[in-house]
């Protein structure tokens, strides 16, 4: 296998200080409605291909906003996928984008890197590069549409679940509402052997040694690349650590025979959330991990969709 460069995931946070509006400002601001890049529509949902600024490139990304006026703030609830996916997710995210929005709440959905429309490759992947895109669309959305900051959701399939609770679940999260489907939180070494199989060991050994990197064949057909730092990252992805810190309203949605999410790890999940002051809902349907997503005509792929809108909904 030839040496990959791989993409450092370590990077230095920088804030900017601004100063406090002054009252003359903030009357001003509160009395004119603000002039969004992308404003809601009296009459019609809306659907846009955006590009979100992050990490010094543009990370392709929709954002659907839903019909509303011009004085309107609605929720936001920020779209993560699982490893090997996209941000439509055979169509299923797209579904409930539109349900959210029919709702009256927006939503963004992005590509990580080297998935979808992403121009990165997936050796460019890792945990910590995913938690910073998240940010920079949530934070996209909230400057170019009238979102309402105070009420904002995650959405996460599989390991998009993970990285959802690794944000939502902070003492400091700014989410009021998360929905896990397949939600794959538990132990990361345990986490793995589930995702690659017998290849782990090989895969661990390659990714460590001078290569820095690794090559794996998803049930896709499609061999990506995975660097040492999307391992490095998962040593230090820890979700059940943060259990107790949940609150707000949290979903789990879970699969009978979900080869990557035992049983165990999903009760795990709720037995830790009961004790929180999360107000928890859970679903299980009969499936794999697909939860039926590839087949549009599913029943179970049509429970999940209406199951996530009827959820946050409510939670909003």
């Amino acid at each position: 296998m030839s040496l990959i460069l791989a993409v450092s995931c370590t990077v230095m946070l920088m804030t900017a200080c601004q100063s406090e509006p002054t009252s003359e400002q903030e009357s001003s601001s509160q009395s004119q409605p603000k002039d969004y890049a992308y404003q809601l529509d009296p009459e019609s949902v809306r659907v846009y291909d955006v590009a979100v600024p992050s990490r010094g490139i543009e990370i392709p990304g929709t954002l659907t906003l839903p019909a509303g006026t011009d004085t309107d703030r609605v929720p936001l609830v920020i779209f993560e996928h699982d490893l090997f996916g996209d941000r439509s997710t055979d169509g299923v995210f797209e579904d409930i984008a539109l349900g959210l929005a029919d709702q009256g709440i927006a939503s963004i959905a992005i590509d990580f890197s080297g998935c979808g429309d992403s121009t990165e490759d997936f050796a460019d992947n890792c945990p910590f590069f995913i938690d910073w895109d998240v940010i920079a669309a949530r934070d996209f959305a909230i400057e170019n549409s009238p979102i309402d900051d105070t009420r904002l959701g995650l959405l996460g399939y599989g390991f998009g679940a993970r990285m959802a609770m690794d944000a939502g679940a902070l003492k400091d999260s700014p989410y009021t509402a998360m929905s896990l489907i397949s939600p794959m939180v538990g132990d990361y070494e345990d986490t793995l052997h589930l995702l690659f199989g017998t290849e782990y060991d090989r895969m661990i050994s390659e990714a460590f040694s001078e290569a820095r990197g690794t090559e794996f064949t998803a049930a896709d057909g499609i061999t990506r690349t995975i660097s040492v730092n999307w391992f490095d990252d998962m040593t230090l992805s820890d979700p059940m650590s943060k259990v107790q810190n949940l609150k707000g309203h949290l979903q789990v949605i879970s699969a009978t025979q979900d080869e990557f999410v035992p049983g165990e790890v999903t009760q795990a999940l709720l037995d830790g959330a009961a004790d929180t002051q999360a107000e928890v809902t859970s679903l299980e349907v009969e499936s794999d991990h697909s939860f039926g997503f590839p087949q549009a005509d599913s029943a179970v792929r049509a429970q999940v969709i209406d199951a996530v809108v009827t959820f946050f909904a409510g939670a909003f």
